[in-house]
């Protein structure tokens, strides 16, 4: 009889995700979201004025955007439940652990990818191109690639999970993505660009790989920092 009374790990990651969502539609973080996606429609409409077309540096536009819009939908979101000590409540529940940061993930990763997905089609239909899938594609691995990596840091330091998080793909991973030398492999933003093919003839796989271990080394010390805060 009591075992029906433990959730499975299953519906509670429902459960946060649809909270998650409930806090999203509510809270002002969507809406400042809306209105970051809107930056690279404007600035296509202006290059269309000046008859540019190329969409290379628009897409960049976009991951940049990308890169703000994830670290502040995830990273203030775990953040302050960490510091609010809700996960603390939470764990005194009979819940899977991991349940609480999958929820919000389900919720928040797909939700940063759809505005910029929706952004970036609009930009682009400005300047009269359709995006290929190819871009599009690489925009939603950098999407859960920069989520994962919001989400680590969160779990680091969650009082400033989100401030720190923009920092870092800011002032550090940009400049590191447009180094000439092979250092610039390291960054995340250089990847997605890689993997959208807009910087030449590098290696698509390899980027794709990139991606894939960086989110699930990250992905690893989230679980390891969950460990720990149960202890």
């Amino acid at each position: 009889m009591s075992d029906k009374l433990v959730p499975s790990g299953l519906s509670t990651t429902a459960t946060i995700a649809a909270l998650t969502w409930t806090r999203m539609v509510r809270g002002r973080a969507l809406w400042v979201g809306f209105l970051v996606s809107v930056l690279p429609l404007m600035y296509s409409y202006v290059r269309r004025s000046f008859g540019e077309t190329s969409t290379s540096d628009l897409f960049g536009l976009e991951v940049l955007i990308l890169a703000v819009l994830a670290p502040m939908f995830i990273g203030a979101s775990i953040g302050e439940e960490i510091e609010d000590r809700t996960t603390t409540y939470l764990w005194s529940r009979p819940v899977p652990r991991w349940a609480v940061f999958a929820g919000k993930l389900l919720t928040l990763a797909p939700l940063a990818t759809a505005i910029v997905l929706v952004s970036w089609v609009g930009a682009c239909l400005i300047s009269s191109e359709w995006p290929t899938l190819q871009s599009c594609l690489a925009l939603a691995a950098g999407a859960f690639a920069i989520s994962f990596v919001s989400t680590g840091i969160a779990t680091l330091v969650p009082r400033h999970g989100m401030a720190i998080s923009i920092v870092y793909f800011l002032f550090f991973d940009f400049p590191v993505g447009i180094m000439p030398a092979t250092v610039r492999e390291l960054s995340i933003a250089h990847q997605v660009r890689t993997l959208a093919g807009t910087e030449g003839d590098a290696s698509v796989l390899s980027a794709a790989i990139f991606l894939s271990v960086v989110s699930g080394l990250w992905l690893l010390l989230t679980a390891l920092r969950v460990r720990r805060m149960e202890a």
